[in-house]
């Protein structure tokens, strides 16, 4: 957990609404793009945060940096390119969620630059831990495990397990607590996190 401030769980806080807004629309938008359309039925197409918001996902991103949104369900079968759909999904998903933070980023010096130096200060913070959690997040989630979005790749490369990937999902989710809150996701992560953000923001 590091040495949290009370400012910083704030700014998490807001990042990881944002991105779950994203990340969920993204994600519901791809699936009814490629012809499913079973999660704009289940009220999943829309930017708002809470119809996406898993709140042990959310209050992991939030003290450690890892975690989840609320699994969206896709039907392979309703997609027009099969299973080959599920794996644009996650791509649609995890782009759009990257690009959240490299956006960001490009609007930073022209924000910055119409505040006073408190609030600059402030949103300078708010968008260096946006895009931590973004890279943090997108590159937690390709893990083909639920509740995670990568569960989409499992069942992907394994179709006949999508009844008990959706039925087991609690145990695999007991596994990903224990591995954030014990700080080894982070350790495992790590390398793979920094190439990315020096791919992502020329770091």
């Amino acid at each position: 957990m590091g040495d949290l401030t009370l400012q910083h769980v704030v700014l998490r806080i807001g990042a990881v609404l944002l991105i779950a807004g994203v990340h969920g629309f993204s994600i519901a938008g791809m699936s009814c793009l490629l012809g499913d359309q079973g999660p704009r039925h289940d009220g999943r197409l829309g930017l708002g945060p809470w119809r996406h918001l898993d709140p042990i996902g959310g209050l992991l991103m939030v003290f450690f940096t890892f975690g989840w949104i609320r699994p969206i369900a896709v039907d392979p079968g309703s997609l027009r390119s099969g299973r080959v759909g599920l794996v644009a999904v996650v791509a649609g998903g995890s782009g759009a969620t990257l690009l959240l933070a490299v956006l960001a980023r490009m609007a930073r010096p022209f924000l910055l630059g119409l505040l006073p130096d408190t609030a600059a200060a402030t949103l300078f913070i708010f968008i260096e831990t946006l895009g931590q959690l973004c890279i943090s997040f997108t590159l937690f989630n390709l893990l083909p495990l639920p509740p995670l979005t990568g569960q989409h790749l499992l069942v992907a490369a394994l179709p006949a397990w999508r009844e008990a990937v959706a039925q087991m999902r609690i145990y695999p989710a007991v596994v990903l607590m224990l591995l954030v809150a014990s700080g080894l996701a982070e350790r495992l992560l790590a390398p793979a996190e920094s190439i990315v953000a020096r791919v992502v923001f020329g770091q």
